[in-house]
This record gives structure tokens, sequence and C-alpha cells, in this order.
């Protein structure tokens, strides 16, 4: 692969991902505004969190990778504020929206516990205040890299080929592994905690139960079905980019198909911040019945005013 071919998968598919992931966006905040209930839940603003942040990481950093691949439009390599601001917003915003989605897991564990005090977390309150906290955690977690990065040759890059060696092993695990384990972890605690909760019913109330049981097991089919495509997705999406930048760190003298190949595998990072409304929001009955809604609902406005 060359750097021709790179400059042409960038420009058709990398404005794709923008219109796709913007519309997703979009209606994502809509549709978590359009009522009272869905408004006010603690799911719900892990959610428009998420929603939010690809928005910005669509024009932050895939447009602005869209214009220098294209027009080679780069002030990274001129001003070295914005070498160091620019990469470090990169990580940090890159970061947020996963562990969005381990939040929204963490949500639904805490509502299924028979502990109040767990339950009392899944609060609009407590929710607000935990998003705060967590983009918090993950801008100083991340602060080391402005004070590693320079222009170099004309390059942004880290300073220390030490630091960059350590940067490939800390992405690896903060930013690749854990938000996917994180997410099997407590979605497949939840759904043990749900099958409990059914089984003791079932005990309980022996066959009054039972013509409800084949609807809890869709639903908790339903989350093992959504947490097994996000967690897919989010692992196929940002596994290659660090494995090929650890190639990259013990490759003393890498060569430039090795470069192409990492500036490629950032392309498929893009595509995990334009797909969570595809994935989760469509995948989620509830969500997919409101979306269905509101295209009735500007249908027959749409009608009132033009027909």
């Amino acid at each position: 692969m060359n750097e021709n071919i790179y400059t042409q998968l960038s420009r058709y598919t990398q404005p794709i991902l923008i219109l796709f992931g913007t519309i997703g966006a979009l209606l994502n905040q809509i549709l978590f505004n359009r009522r009272k209930l869905l408004k006010k839940a603690s799911c719900t603003l892990y959610l428009r969190a998420l929603s939010f942040n690809d928005l910005l990481v669509l024009y932050i950093i895939v447009l602005t990778q869209w214009l220098n691949d294209q027009f080679h439009f780069d002030p990274t390599v001129k001003y070295l504020w914005y070498c160091k601001i620019r990469t470090y917003a990169t990580y940090c915003l890159y970061a947020i929206s996963p562990y969005c989605i381990v939040l929204v897991c963490i949500d639904r564990l805490c509502r299924t516990s028979k502990y109040s005090s767990l339950r009392n977390i899944a609060t609009p309150r407590i929710a607000r205040k935990i998003i705060i906290i967590t983009i918090i955690l993950i801008f100083l977690i991340y602060f080391h890299i402005p004070f590693q990065y320079s222009i170099i040759h004309s390059i942004c890059h880290p300073l220390k080929f030490s630091y960059y060696h350590f940067l490939g092993y800390f992405l690896l695990i903060f930013y690749c592994l854990l938000p996917p384990i994180l997410m099997s972890l407590f979605s497949s605690w939840t759904i043990i905690l749900l099958h409990r909760h059914r089984q003791n019913q079932i005990k309980k109330y022996q066959l009054r139960i039972i013509s409800s049981y084949k609807h809890h097991y869709n639903r908790d089919y339903q989350l093992l079905k959504i947490l097994f495509l996000y967690v897919t997705t989010n692992i196929i999406c940002t596994l290659p980019f660090s494995i090929l930048m650890l190639l990259d760190v013990h490759q003393y003298h890498s060569g430039s198909q090795l470069i192409i190949f990492i500036k490629c595998s950032v392309l498929l990072c893009n595509l995990n911040h334009c797909t969570s409304f595809y994935i989760y929001t469509l995948g989620t009955p509830l969500y997919r019945r409101e979306l269905i809604h509101f295209i009735q609902s500007f249908r027959t406005r749409f009608i009132l005013w033009f027909g």
C-alpha cells in the first residue's frame, strides 16, 4: 500500500463517516429529549454524553485529519501549542466515548441491584456528577501527553523514543482493552442478576410467572446481543491501531508501509465514533420505537406544512 491509496481511501470514507455519524448523533439527541421519561433517565444522560463527544471527534479530529490528508492543511507542524493541545485533545476525546458505554453498563447493573444504595446511583443527579468526574479523570490520566510532544523534523511527535514506547502500551491498555473488558464484566453481571431474579420469581409464583418468562428472556437476549455487537465493534476498530503502534515501537527503523498502515488504522478508529446510534439505539426496542414515532410525527407535520 502506498500513500496515494491511503489518500484515496481517506478522501471517500471520512466524509461518509462524518455524514452518517452526524445524523446518528443528532437523532440520538432528538430521541433522548422527546419524552420526559427518557430525558431524565440516567442511562439516557450517558448516551447523550456519548453522542455529543462523538460529534466533537467527528469535527475536531476526523474533519481536520481529512483536511490534512487532502489539502495538507496541518497547523501541528507550524505551531507548537497547537501540536500539544490537538494531540492531547485527540487522545482524550477518543477515550471518552467507550467509557460512556462503560457507564451505561454500570448504570444497568445498579438498576438491577437489590441494594437501594446501588439503585440510588442510577439517578440523573448522580449520573451528571459521574459524567463530569469521568471526563476529568480521563483528561488527568492523559495529562502527560502535551508535555512529551514537540515538533521534530516538521512532525508533531514524542520527544523521546522511550515515551513513544510507553504510549503504545498505555493506549493498548486504557483505550483498546480496558473498555471492552469493563463492558463485558458489568453487562455479564447484570445478566446474572436478572437471571437470578427471574428464577426467584418463578419459584415464588410458579406458573403465574411463566407467561412473562419469554418476554424477560428476550429482553436479556437483546442486552447480550447489543453488548456483543458493541464490544466486537470497539475491538475491531481500535485493536489494529494499538497492534500496529506497538510494532512501530519495537522496530527502530519503521518502513513507510507500516506508517501508512497505522494511518489507515486511525481511519478505522474513526468508525467507532459513528456507530453508537446504529448499534445501540437501533438495537434497543424502546429507542427503536421512539425513532419510529419521531419519523411518523415528522412526516405528519411535513404533510401539514407542505401538503
